[in-house]
């Protein structure tokens, strides 16, 4: 900076202007060279998942909802969200057979919409959201119980984590999933 600048504000703040228009336009650059992928973390029978961003509408607290007669266990009912008729599914029930018991505080539904389907997926915990760069994503899955593996869509991994992604949308192609009749 010249002694001129120095001594002249004006100028001074045309230097400042200049040399951060110069540094500031790089960064978003950046970012999308290097691709950035979102996730929700979500806890399931005891197992931290990941949940793609965009097939997650909304997260809510399970509201009360009304039983359907004729329905498999894991169809807890349907609830009103806001004027809409929500489905509600326990995730747990429907892999594992029993639905989720214990702190039901901490419960929460990954609310989904795809190909018609509106639905909210109770889950044990959500854990909040997780970010990415498309390099950390992998086919390599880590362990995880067997009732998981049609569901998922590859993993994340950063240094010694190691999360598997889990897509609601795969449950929609299931038609054990979308027959809910007993």
């Amino acid at each position: 900076m010249t002694t001129n600048a120095m001594t002249d504000p004006f100028s001074y703040l045309l230097e400042v202007e200049r040399k951060g228009r110069s540094l500031g336009g790089q960064f978003p650059i950046q970012d999308e060279l290097r691709g950035a992928w979102k996730g929700v973390m979500f806890q399931l029978h005891g197992r931290l998942l990941l949940a793609p961003m965009d097939q997650v509408a909304e997260i809510v607290t399970p509201p009360p909802c009304t039983r359907v007669p004729g329905v498999k266990h894991w169809a807890l009912g349907v609830a009103n969200m806001r004027g809409n008729l929500l489905p509600m599914m326990d995730l747990h029930g429907f892999l594992f057979g029993e639905n989720l018991a214990g702190e039901t505080r901490r419960h929460r539904l990954l609310v989904m919409s795809h190909q018609g389907v509106y639905a909210g997926l109770m889950v044990e915990a959500v854990l909040g959201m997780k970010h990415y760069w498309k390099q950390e994503r992998t086919e390599d899955l880590p362990l995880v119980d067997e009732p998981f593996r049609p569901y998922l869509t590859g993993a994340c991994r950063r240094g010694a984590e190691h999360l598997a992604v889990f897509s609601p949308w795969k449950l929609v192609d299931d038609p054990d999933f979308m027959n809910i009749s007993a």
